[in-house]
């Protein structure tokens, strides 16, 4: 099934102090060795002399993350591209520290670079702050991979143990080499493949993938996080393993049955059978799933997700409704010749007062202006717990051409705090050059 994420640039920002901040602790570290001091110092007086500046307020963003060796993606083609040139500042408390950043990506055959490359024009710098960043290191050659560095996005099986996971670390204004993984697959004799992952937050898993027939796919995951993470507002460590099999068989017109089982070792198990449809029209690609769950008191769908490094859920307080969750999950992508793209979810459970809904969107529009946006509801009970007050995140960014080497890009962002019991906004002005 074909993932449709938006297109995103990693932003050098400043964040607010927001609920979901990094359980774990980070390290910092300043390189700043004297020839990368000279060549920013030189990129920095140019830039000044060309009459750039931005400005930023309180706005953390995401990297653009590309997986290796997916079902849904193949080996991944990453442009080459010696520019992404940023200047703003960071917020520190109540001061402010000018950065400058450069992010180059270097692609050779198989192999592939990225790098941050971080210049502080001060004296605070924020945690986590370091002047070098590995993003990524990479080789694929489409039937074997490894990749070391950020991961976003990652879904094994069809998403009932692990959906979206990702070890970018929510609350940090920068990337560090704290928070890098390696994330591996090899083909063997076309008929199995073995996937493997490894991060610095202490996840470990293994997964292998075999083709009986042209006809049944089975799968069979093992996740587990050695080092646990912290549950907000206690000093409690919660470390959990899972496993996972599934087994999927292709139908006419583009349609995939699957069935997928998973447990939380401990804590409770989760059946899940579905369909799901996938299409490539050459103007356009739509992609939809449509599931039944079957789910104990303490099984958690989805436990390894998106907010699993920053805000995990407490599975003590899952079992202590004594409910089982039975309910259904349902998925729509579009993508239209890469300029515009849609994805929304709808989540929706059994003795649960509440249901999930996400939307995430893309356009490139005329002059080559780009806009994305996305909203994220928890708690939806109905259209009137749509607003921020109940749990809602939304933001997007406008990316602006003022030539074909430099963009000026306004990010936005609102969230409510349930620390503050209040709506908390920030915004993040960056001056782009690609090169």
């Amino acid at each position: 099934m074909t993932k449709l994420n938006s297109p995103r640039s990693y932003a050098l920002g400043s964040t607010s102090t927001i609920a979901g901040q990094k359980c774990k602790r980070h390290r910092t570290s300043d390189l700043g060795p004297r020839t990368l001091l000279c060549l920013t110092f030189l990129i920095f007086n140019l830039t000044l002399v060309l009459g750039v500046s931005a400005l930023a307020f309180d706005f953390g963003s995401s990297p653009v993350i590309t997986t290796i060796g997916t079902d849904a993606e193949k080996s991944t083609a990453l442009s080459s591209q010696i520019g992404d040139l940023s200047l703003g500042f960071i917020k520190v408390g109540s001061k402010e520290v000018t950065n400058l950043s450069w992010r180059p990506n270097f692609k050779l055959g198989v192999l592939g670079l990225g790098l941050d490359i971080n210049y502080a024009l001060g004296e605070e710098k924020p945690n986590g702050y370091e002047n070098i960043v590995l993003r990524y290191v990479e080789y694929d050659d489409g039937s074997r991979g490894l990749r070391y560095g950020i991961i976003e996005s990652l879904t094994w099986g069809h998403g009932l143990l692990i959906k979206n996971y990702t070890n970018w670390l929510a609350g940090l204004i920068l990337l560090n080499n704290d928070q890098l993984a390696l994330l591996g697959y090899a083909t063997l004799q076309e008929r199995y493949v073995v996937r493997g992952l490894w991060s610095k937050t202490g996840v470990m898993g293994l997964r292998l993938e075999e083709k009986v027939n042209p006809m049944l796919k089975l799968g069979q995951t093992y996740i587990v996080d050695n080092d646990g993470v912290m549950l907000s507002g206690t000093t409690e460590v919660q470390k959990v393993a899972g496993v996972g099999l599934d087994a999927t068989v292709p139908l006419p017109l583009n349609f995939e049955a699957f069935a997928e089982w998973a447990q939380l070792v401990g804590h409770g198990s989760g059946f899940s059978t579905g369909l799901s449809w996938a299409y490539d029209l050459l103007v356009a690609d739509a992609s939809f799933l449509a599931a039944y769950r079957m789910l104990d008191n303490g099984f958690v769908p989805g436990y390894f997700g998106q907010d699993y490094e920053t805000n995990p859920i407490n599975l003590t307080s899952a079992e202590a409704t004594g409910n089982i969750k039975n309910g259904y999950v349902t998925q729509l992508g579009i993508n239209a010749l890469g300029l515009a793209a849609l994805k929304v979810a709808y989540e929706n459970y059994n003795d649960s007062d509440s249901a999930s809904v996400m939307a995430d969107l893309f356009a490139k529009l005329p002059q080559d202006v780009e806009v994305t946006g996305y909203y994220k509801q928890p708690n939806f009970t109905n259209f009137r717990s749509l607003s921020l007050e109940q749990g809602a995140i939304m933001g997007g960014s406008i990316a602006y051409p003022v030539n074909p080497y430099t963009r000026v890009v306004v990010h936005y962002k609102k969230i409510y705090n349930p620390d503050t019991a209040s709506v908390e906004e920030s915004q993040y002005y960056e001056l782009r050059f690609s090169f």
